[in-house]
């Protein structure tokens, strides 16, 4: 399937998503990908990805796994960006850059924390089971990565 002309219904996905159903005074919104412009696109990946996490955070059974987004300024800018990641991740780099700066002695060395196999393994583990029993999960993470394919083609 050609991802310029895939066509897609976003309320459709996040009504499978959610597991409701359409009511009569639904309007099903029809989107081509293709069509989007790059802003377009930025604000349907933030959707798409909002009910993504919203729904894995309601059944993944523990807060640590859960997947937080929030407006970030990045290293050499002033302009805030989304980032989204499990809690789990935020805790162990937080414990990571407090050690560091306990432990300071002139040399930087961060490393990526190393104690987040086990609650990433938990992770996927639970993104499988999703997966294998909400094909509407499924359909939304190919979605996902249309959109996102869309924004790089937008980019390039």
């Amino acid at each position: 399937m050609n991802k310029l002309t895939l066509m897609l219904s976003l309320l459709a996905v996040s009504q499978l998503v959610w597991g409701q159903a359409a009511d009569e005074s639904d309007i099903e919104e029809i989107i081509v990908i293709g069509e989007l412009s790059r802003s377009a696109v930025r604000s349907q990946i933030v959707r798409v990805e909002t009910d993504i996490f919203n729904f894995y955070n309601a059944r993944n059974g523990n807060e640590k796994l859960d997947i937080v987004c929030r407006k970030v300024a990045l290293t050499g800018t002033r302009i805030p960006q989304r980032v989204c990641e499990p809690v789990f991740l935020t805790e162990a780099r937080n414990r990571e850059i407090r050690d560091f700066i306990y432990d300071f002695s002139g040399v930087a060395e961060l490393q990526a924390p190393g104690d987040i196999k086990n609650e990433t393994d938990e992770m996927n583990a639970v993104y499988a089971e999703l997966i294998k029993h909400h094909p509407s999960f499924a359909e939304a993470l190919l979605i996902l990565e249309d959109l996102k394919a869309r924004l790089e083609e937008l980019r390039g």
